[in-house]
């Protein structure tokens, strides 16, 4: 009778521990989803705006089409200028598709927005950032850390603004006579106003050097001898 009395108190003990263990690991689950979901920027009021040019139209249209399958996100696609060479250069023609098409319409949509170049493929979520109100997700290189000249990020493959730094923007380009790489002037523009920013770091092993994502290979108009692809993995 001893020996069935301990052993039925140990199955108790068992059956409780393993009770306890299972509301503990729930609890844990919980609180590691909760901190997932603190972290990713969950404003629901996010547009993107990806800008593009009719002759580029089957490739924007494919990564419209890669964003939302992969990521849920449906961009806007904005048709901008084609180079002429005269007007709409290969450095400007970006800045002024912008100015002119794309940034009424963050404006009129007055909330946060992503603005997205037509080549783009994320590889981690492109909402899953801190909230600042110019967020740089992926671009080649460069960083506003380094000393000047070079305090520039060059390509603005993907950039979040929130609905203050937009008007910002707006009164900020408003002032520049002249227009410029379109990277370039962005990288003015922050170091410039005072808006909080950040430029996104990879957190993939090994990471991405150029944020949270890359640039589709393409063949390049504004620049031919340059076609970007998805960096190759480590063997």
């Amino acid at each position: 009778m001893r020996r069935t009395n301990r052993r039925s108190v140990k199955n108790k003990h068992i059956k409780y521990n393993t009770k306890k263990t299972k509301k503990l690991s729930r609890k844990k689950t919980k609180k590691l989803s909760r901190k997932k979901t603190n972290k990713k920027n969950k404003n629901t009021n996010v547009k993107f705006f990806m800008l593009s040019y009719e002759g580029n139209k089957q490739f924007a249209k494919l990564t419209q089409k890669t964003l939302k399958k992969e990521w849920g996100y449906n961009p806007q696609i904005i048709w901008g200028y084609k180079i002429d060479k005269e007007k709409y250069k290969p450095n400007t023609v970006v800045y002024e598709g912008f100015k002119d098409k794309v940034l009424p319409k963050m404006l009129a949509h007055n909330g946060p927005v992503y603005y997205l170049e037509d080549d783009i493929r994320f590889l981690e979520d492109p909402l899953n950032i801190p909230k600042k109100d110019v967020v740089w997700s992926v671009y080649r290189r460069g960083a506003l850390t380094n000393k000047p000249p070079h305090n520039v990020i060059t390509g603005a493959q993907a950039i979040y603004f929130s609905k203050s730094s937009v008007k910002k923007l707006k009164d900020h380009m408003n002032q520049r006579k002249k227009s410029i790489h379109f990277d370039s002037y962005l990288s003015e523009f922050i170091r410039d106003s005072k808006v909080s920013f950040i430029q996104m770091k990879s957190r993939l092993s090994p990471p991405l050097k150029t944020g949270l994502g890359y640039e589709e290979l393409h063949p390049s108009l504004i620049d031919p001898n340059r076609s970007w692809k998805q960096p190759p993995k480590k063997k």
